[in-house]
């Protein structure tokens, strides 16, 4: 794992339309050039939550797992890169594989089983870890690891409740 941040959101009893809403709250808070680690056991939704960030940034193909390809880029209002690290134990200098190439200003990077990748991934903005709580709900937490990534998910949060008091009346 990385440095601790700020963790901006625990919750239990997640089920999949709460996670859709906690994808949009993410969205907004995301800038092209954030990397989000993401940690959480196999089928906990860590492509489940990409795909649904995807979606909220515009990105009209279908978003997949990349655990074969190591890494899918998609068009969407910024460029989003999901990159899975689970078959790779250890990357060592003389691997072919740059992760540093994924260091864009222009892109946001969803990065699952990260560990293989720390020291040679572009720093990260978010870490997110989701765990099974049943069949059907999650544990999500997400963390700011930079004071501006704090900032900009209180805003986002603060959108969300303002925009729901608006719809409430």
């Amino acid at each position: 794992m990385v440095e601790r941040g700020v963790q901006v959101l625990c919750e239990p009893g997640v089920h999949l339309e709460r996670l859709e809403a906690i994808a949009e709250l993410l969205a907004d808070a995301l800038r092209p050039g954030d990397t989000v680690l993401l940690y959480g056991p196999l089928g906990a939704g860590k492509t489940t939550l990409v795909r649904a960030v995807a979606r909220c940034l515009a990105v009209t193909d279908s978003v997949r797992s990349p655990s074969f390809t190591i890494a899918n880029i998609y068009s969407g209002t910024v460029l989003v890169q999901h990159l899975d690290l689970y078959r790779l134990d250890e990357i060592c200098d003389e691997d072919a594989l740059a992760l540093e190439d994924y260091a864009r200003e222009d892109a946001v990077t969803f990065v699952e089983w990260p560990e293989a990748g720390l020291g040679r991934l572009p720093a990260p903005a978010w870490a997110v870890t989701l765990q099974h709580e049943s069949l059907e709900t999650r544990v999500i937490a997400v963390e700011a690891l930079s004071s501006g990534a704090t900032e900009r998910w209180q805003q986002a949060t603060e959108g969300c409740s303002h925009d729901k008091s608006a719809e409430s009346r």
